[in-house]
């Protein structure tokens, strides 16, 4: 139901950013500049316009019926093509502000200004926009919806029109890896460059002169560079209106956040045990073609409620229990408690919404099965297990996106193998794939738009990272000499085979230990 809702929203978004970049492109405004900078009245639509809006709503249309046959069904994938399409608006208003303000700059004075330069200005801003924000897929729509545009309402020639075009699929290529602020740099030269290089041939065959061929080579890697930095300038805002997290966002995240520090100072075993998570999801989330980057930085955050009370959780316990002194359903309740407190620490830190939802949706509406369990035990003879179920179940909701189902599968796999023993490919495949089975079964994965070749997928992805992490060093050879230069002699023959945490403890007296 949430899904048809997405759609039809979809309909009506496309719809109406049609219609606007539509009368942004063709219709007539009560003035217009002319070559002598004077403002006359302008016409009105004639016959031509009428056909290039047409066209302008064929290729509409066809962005559309690309999205019903080959895009992802899910929420996620949804809002990133409609806010794709809503970024052809402004890329529509730049490029009428451009055709409108081109025969001004050619009647003035500007030496070897080149005669195009207007027309370059919408491709870097609102092809680095989309890159950066949506990924290169819509980049590269952005670019093709951009070079329909500027034919239909301009048709500058082929040159133009190609360099455009070419310059775009170089900035997308350029950020395939995630891309950092210095990355949206290179690649806004890098774009300038090719473009420059193409508008230099142009002006060559043009017969036009030396500084104005060196002009036209040199004024597109400016505009690249500063548009690229207007990207950088207005990204945060960008963010926040279309509700997007970019890779450059993510990538900060991911790497400096006082939560993380705290985690890690507070929660050492469940800091190791959200670098596994994070591990996992990552590699599952490229197996599928889903955002790798935001399931590893989203992953970081899905466990911070546990600062609250980080030594009742089994990775932090060193010692005794201390839910041996607890009640199974107060174990339970303080167990429980980490989503929302989590969600009440990612509101004190203003942490994204989608982070947000990951930290509320990783548990779904499981049940704590340990102390489920324990309770169920302790009933008396008639009574109904299943009135037990609401108080050792997750507040929930279930994961509603690929992402949040991935890193929910990640960070119940990555608990439940901590205690299994390594085994054959054959026997690790059948764990994960029952794993998998019962959180399905369960109901867990019912809003969650992954498909069946996609767990598949997950599958076979969760099975390599558990083969890898059962791989063991053989042991270090016992010898009555040091292993490597630089041991002390005062280690003892049978110590030089050990493992470093099973060597005596160093004491005070030893130097190494200042």
């Amino acid at each position: 139901m949430e899904e048809n809702k997405v759609e039809n929203g979809g309909g009506w978004v496309l719809a109406l950013a049609t219609a606007a970049a539509a009368v942004v492109l063709f219709l007539p405004v009560p003035f217009a500049i002319v070559g002598e900078a004077t403002p006359v009245e302008a016409d009105w639509l004639e016959p031509e316009s009428l056909a290039t809006a047409l066209g302008f709503g064929l290729m509409a249309a066809a962005f559309w019926l690309f999205r019903l046959r080959f895009w992802p069904k899910g929420g996620r994938e949804s809002r990133s093509l409609r806010n794709c399409i809503l970024l052809i608006v402004p890329q529509a208003i730049l490029l009428r502000a451009a055709v409108e303000i081109g025969p001004a700059t050619e009647a003035l004075s500007w030496g070897a200004w080149p005669r195009d330069a207007w027309l370059w200005t919408p491709w870097f801003l609102t092809t680095g926009l989309a890159v950066v924000l949506l990924g290169g897929r819509f980049g590269a729509l952005i670019s093709l919806s951009g070079v329909a545009m500027l034919y239909l309402r301009a048709d500058p020639g082929p040159l133009p029109l190609g360099g455009s075009l070419a310059s775009c699929v170089a900035a997308v290529l350029m950020l395939r890896r995630a891309p950092t602020r210095s990355r949206v740099m290179r690649a806004g030269g890098g774009a300038g460059l090719i473009l420059g290089i193409i508008a230099a041939l142009d002006a060559g065959l043009a017969r036009e002169p030396l500084d104005a061929v060196s002009a036209a080579a040199l004024v597109p890697m400016g505009m690249g560079l500063m548009s690229a930095f207007m990207v950088l300038a207005i990204l945060p805002v960008m963010e926040w209106l279309l509700g997007e997290q970019s890779d450059v966002t993510l990538v900060e995240f991911g790497s400096d956040h006082r939560l993380l520090d705290e985690l890690k100072e507070q929660a050492p075993g469940t800091w190791h045990h959200t670098l596994n998570v994070a591990d996992l999801s990552e590699k599952a989330a490229a197996a599928i073609g889903a955002r790798a980057l935001f399931c590893r930085t989203a992953s970081f955050f899905h466990d911070i409620g546990k600062l609250k009370e980080p030594t009742i959780f089994a990775e932090n316990i060193d010692g005794p229990s201390p839910h041996d002194s607890l009640e199974p359903r107060e174990s339970a309740r303080r167990i429980i408690e980490h989503v929302t407190h989590g969600l009440e620490l990612a509101r004190k830190h203003r942490l994204p919404q989608p982070f947000r939802d990951i930290i509320a949706e990783h548990h779904g509406v499981s049940v704590v099965r340990y102390f489920y369990a324990q309770a169920c035990a302790q009933l008396q003879e008639g009574e109904d297990p299943e009135s037990l179920r609401p108080a050792f179940s997750y507040p929930g909701p279930p994961p509603s996106t690929r992402e949040s189902g991935i890193i929910a599968l990640a960070d119940g796999l990555e608990a439940a193998t901590r205690s299994l023993e390594p085994g054959s490919e054959g026997e690790l495949r059948a764990f994960v794939r029952q794993f998998i089975a019962e959180r399905v079964a369960e109901g867990e994965l019912k809003h969650c738009p992954l498909t069946l070749a996609e767990l598949a997928r997950i599958q076979e992805s969760f099975t390599g990272w558990l083969k890898a992490r059962g791989h063991r060093r053989p042991a270090y050879p016992k010898s009555d000499t040091s292993v490597a230069e630089g041991v002390s002699e005062t280690v003892k023959p049978s110590e030089a085979g050990m493992a470093l945490d099973e060597r005596p403890a160093l004491t005070e007296t030893d130097p190494d230990r200042r």
